[in-house]
């Protein structure tokens, strides 16, 4: 809903439709630096997840900001409107997880058109909640979308989880006395297990 409805949602800040274009283009730069940044220090670290997230949590203090401030500090809440920029650093993650992760060509196709299909439908939906008889605040709206956040680090977490899960399992299991690696194994047309 907010990269639908961000220049409302700057309008609401007390701005006019056309400083709201103004002031809604420094949310892109904030997004390509929260990209880079969390992009960096996830391959850095090794924990492209757990990195992604900390863009999600800048995005829901920025949010918080939102809702918190009143109608007449603009500054500050057009100050946590681009804090919320940083929001798609878990997306990218996740794509990127997915390029990774999941063996064939088919299947992979597959899961990155049901993850595209699944972010396409919440834009479809997200849109919605942002209601005009909540104008000029949009709480509930903005609440939807703190709530929806949380529940996206939610699932990052439990993806990062069960990653690990399955990586210990399958350490486990070449580590067994008699396990061999077949030769040239990658190019062998097997599962994902």
């Amino acid at each position: 809903g907010i990269t639908n409805f961000f220049s409302q949602l700057i309008v609401s800040f007390g701005y006019t439709p056309e400083q709201s274009l103004l002031y809604g283009t420094p949310g892109g730069a904030v997004e390509i630096i929260a990209l880079i940044i969390c992009g960096y220090l996830g391959d850095r670290y090794g924990q492209r997840l757990l990195i992604s997230i900390s863009g999600l949590l800048v995005a829901i203090l920025g949010m918080i900001l939102i809702v918190a401030l009143p109608l007449s500090n603009d500054g500050g809440r057009l100050a946590g409107y681009y804090l919320t920029q940083a929001s798609p650093t878990p997306f990218v993650a996740l794509l990127s997880l997915i390029s990774t992760n999941v063996a064939g060509w088919t299947k992979k196709t597959t899961v990155a058109a049901i993850y595209l299909i699944s972010y396409c439908a919440g834009n479809i939906v997200g849109p919605q909640v942002f209601r005009p008889s909540d104008a000029p605040r949009y709480v509930p709206a903005e609440i939807t979308i703190i709530c929806c956040w949380v529940v996206s680090m939610c699932d990052i977490l439990f993806i990062y989880w069960y990653c690990k899960y399955q990586n210990k399992k399958k350490a486990a299991f070449r580590s067994q006395p008699g396990y061999s690696k077949l030769e040239n194994q990658e190019w062998l047309d097997l599962t994902d297990r």
